[in-house]
């Protein structure tokens, strides 16, 4: 807090508490009915300047409650946006796992698709065997492996 601000609460302390002192003094004399003419005027401006400082502090304590008012709906909505947030979060890593889940089957489908592709297509990799003439005693034809009966 900034020196000239306690300064300046210090010395409008003072002044309230001895306002408050001469008013306590002058209530009592009021009490005995010994007011003079000059402590009249006195204590009625030390109550005006009580009843002023007291509206004031109404008023500022009022304008503070307003902000305070205000505080709260901000914090009630940041965390709201907080747990929105998270919930977003949450939803998010859900469907990420899923996404995964997902994603390793396919992967899984897919190896398996390209093994059975593999197996299924090895002849293709492996060059065409040529027919050959086989001529036996009974007739020539083409084989494409000679067998026994091709000697």
């Amino acid at each position: 807090m900034a020196r000239r601000t306690m300064a300046y609460r210090r010395r409008r302390a003072a002044e309230r508490e001895q306002r408050r002192e001469v008013l306590a003094h002058l209530l009592s004399r009021s009490d005995r009915g010994v007011l003079t003419d000059t402590e009249r005027p006195l204590l009625r401006a030390h109550v005006e300047a009580e009843l002023r400082e007291s509206d004031d502090l109404r008023r500022t304590i009022n304008g503070q409650q307003r902000r305070i008012e205000r505080f709260i709906a901000q914090l009630a909505a940041a965390h709201d946006a907080i747990r929105e947030a998270e919930q977003d979060a949450a939803d998010a890593r859900e469907q990420l796992r899923a996404y995964r889940t997902a994603e390793a089957q396919r992967q899984d489908r897919a190896t398996r698709i390209r093994a059975f592709l593999a197996e299924q297509t090895t002849h293709l990799n492996t060059p065409e065997p040529q027919p050959i003439e086989c001529r036996n005693r009974f007739h020539i034809h083409q084989v494409t492996r000679p067998g026994p009966e091709c000697q």
